[in-house]
């Protein structure tokens, strides 16, 4: 099973490009929403987790409009918040230790590289929390985390191989500079969505995927 992790990630990238693409007028209007709210910064994170709502909403078969997602702003604002200062704090962590291991020379430079790595999967472990959210039928935020951390520890090979694509799913659409503004986070909200309920199958938490859609 391990072994498979990296297709699956793959799998999972490319089952969020293709919802994304049918779908790209949708993901491009929510995502410009997303862009306006995001420089008043206050609303950076509810914006943020309104558009992952919106994206589960979209890979669930569902068309989320701009009421839908200015209604979860509003809904999401407190937990958004706490997410965000979880981020931060974990965020700040990693990069303090990074610098200090990989200024301190010697034998524990390797450190630097560990927290580097641990830092890639902290931040996919953040990526997995609000689909667990919308999963969940109770426990709220704390649990929907411990839920994030625990899927990132049992499947690291699949969340390194995400991590490693978003980076070239980010790095390509700067490049091209119209996707980074127009569709990447909407397609991020969709990797994640994607990432989350693979795993569940993978951990036999939800029923297979169709037979017609594994032969795709």
């Amino acid at each position: 099973m391990r072994r498979r992790e990296p297709l699956d990630a793959v799998r999972v990238v490319r089952a969020a490009l293709r919802d994304g693409w049918d779908a790209l007028l949708v993901v491009g209007a929510l995502n410009l929403v997303w862009l306006g709210l995001s420089l008043t910064i206050i609303l950076l994170p509810p914006a943020t987790v309104a558009l992952f709502e919106s994206m589960d909403e979209l890979a669930s078969g569902r068309s989320p409009g701009v009421r839908d997602f200015l209604g979860a702003v509003r809904r999401r604002f407190l937990g958004a918040w706490l997410w965000a200062v979880w981020a931060m704090a974990g965020i700040t962590i990693v990069t303090v230790n990074v610098r200090y291991w990989g200024d301190s020379g010697g034998a524990l430079v390797w450190l630097a590289a560990a927290f580097a790595v641990l830092g890639l999967l902290f931040g996919i472990s953040l990526l997995y929390v609000w689909p667990f959210v919308f999963r969940q039928q109770e426990g709220g935020l704390v649990r929907a985390i411990r839920n994030s951390i625990l899927t990132v520890l049992a499947a690291p090979l699949f969340a390194v191989s995400l991590a490693i694509l978003l980076v070239l799913v980010v790095a390509v659409s700067a490049v091209l500079i119209l996707p980074l503004a127009v569709f990447t986070s909407g397609l991020l909200g969709l990797i994640a969505t994607q990432a989350v309920t693979d795993r569940l199958r993978a951990f036999d938490k939800l029923p297979p995927r169709p037979a017609v859609e594994e032969l795709e």
